[in-house]
């Protein structure tokens, strides 16, 4: 199911900008969650709440506090993955919405011609992604990057970011591991010490204190995780 957030601080605007975005994905035939906000910090405020990341953003850019151009910015770092739709009165912005990624830039006025095939575009986009191979989606020098799971060694802790380690190197995410490893990758991964998350995958040899890497990496496991790192990879095994 598709997860869609709605930012307006117009209370009509933010029903109108509901109703079509129903009627693109009922028109698709999208099943999907429509989660409205009337502010950029009640969107971030549900965001970390709830843990969520929507995977479609429809926003206004003219509200007041945060506008919607900076919002995008926040969730180009907090939900890569997240397609944006920006919908305003505005033309002028049109310029300065470039400084985040989105899928369409929408003119109110012009909506009826317009907002429907934004929502076309940001569910082929979705859904192109989804048969890409597996992989860690980050932020990483202004673009998304979707580091394939079959290259990543393991993920570890670096302050409250996030260093990847792959076999061609190694990435920064302004996330730590925990949230940056998606739901449905969860069961690639094991934590084997308060620092590491390692791929399931990339382990050759267990001992007692360490796991071993493909690569020749050796990495610590501490005395609070063993028992469940142990158990992981030898299911992993079927040993």
């Amino acid at each position: 199911m598709l997860i869609a957030a709605i930012c307006d601080d117009d209370s009509l605007h933010l029903k109108w900008a509901e109703e079509m975005t129903a009627a693109a994905f009922n028109a698709a035939g999208q099943v999907y969650s429509m989660n409205l906000f009337s502010s950029a910090e009640e969107l971030l405020q549900w965001m970390a709440a709830d843990r969520k990341q929507p995977d479609l953003a429809v926003l206004d850019i003219e509200m007041d506090g945060e506008n919607g151009i900076s919002l995008a910015k926040k969730l180009n770092a907090a939900a890569p993955a997240c397609r944006i739709i920006f919908l305003t009165s505005y033309v002028d912005y049109a310029p300065d919405v470039y400084e985040a990624e989105h899928i369409w830039f929408v003119v109110k006025s012009r909506a009826e011609e317009h907002f429907e095939a934004a929502v076309r575009k940001a569910l082929a986009s979705i859904a192109e992604s989804e048969t890409v191979k597996p992989g860690l989606l980050i932020r990483e020098g202004g673009k998304s990057v979707l580091l394939s799971l079959e290259n990543v060694l393991f993920l570890s802790k670096v302050g409250r970011k996030a260093q990847i380690m792959c076999v061609d190197g190694a990435h920064l995410a302004a996330k730590n591991p925990a949230e940056l490893i998606p739901s449905g990758l969860k069961d690639h991964f094991v934590r084997c010490h308060q620092g590491y998350w390692v791929n399931i995958a990339q382990i050759v040899e267990l001992d007692h204190e360490e796991f071993v890497l493909k690569g020749g990496e050796h990495l610590p496991i501490s005395r609070t995780f063993r028992e469940e790192a142990k158990r992981r990879f030898l299911d992993q095994y079927r040993i």
